[in-house]
């Protein structure tokens, strides 16, 4: 295994799935490469709030994110980078992990239950339906 990728969206699941990937890049032979990968969703909105732009507050809520991912991996001292993908967070994990050779995907769970993420979907599982490669899911 060279390369995890962690989906990141500050959520106490995805803190989780950033420390179990840790913990598994840490107990293989070769350490593999880990990214934090945060998806900045696309919010329809038929009127934006006068002065104040969306998208640049959506990214800017993103790369906080992101700071904090990196400093936890920074601390791991395994070898990692940090990406910022655009659009619906199941396609793009997925898309990500098949563009960048990614080996495992790793994404917390909101502790849905069964019937529940089939009437609502989620992004674990789609990605879990999607995904290039294997996928971990930590509750």
């Amino acid at each position: 295994m060279k390369h995890i990728v962690v989906a990141v969206d500050g959520s106490t699941g995805s803190a989780r799935a950033l420390e179990e990937a840790i913990k598994l890049g840490r107990s293989l032979a070769e350490s593999p490469k880990l990214t934090a990968l945060h998806i900045d969703q696309a919010v329809p909105m038929n009127e934006p709030p006068f002065g104040v732009d969306p998208d640049e507050r959506i990214e800017a809520e993103g790369l906080a994110l992101l700071k904090s991912a990196e400093e936890t991996l920074a601390a791991s001292g395994l070898t990692y980078e940090t990406a910022v993908r655009k659009g619906d967070p199941a396609r793009e994990i997925c898309e990500f992990a098949g563009s960048a050779s990614g080996d495992l995907i790793v994404v917390g769970t909101r502790g849905h239950s069964l019937a529940a993420e089939l009437l609502l979907g989620s992004v674990s599982h789609k990605v879990i339906q999607h995904a290039p490669c294997p996928v971990m899911t930590i509750r």
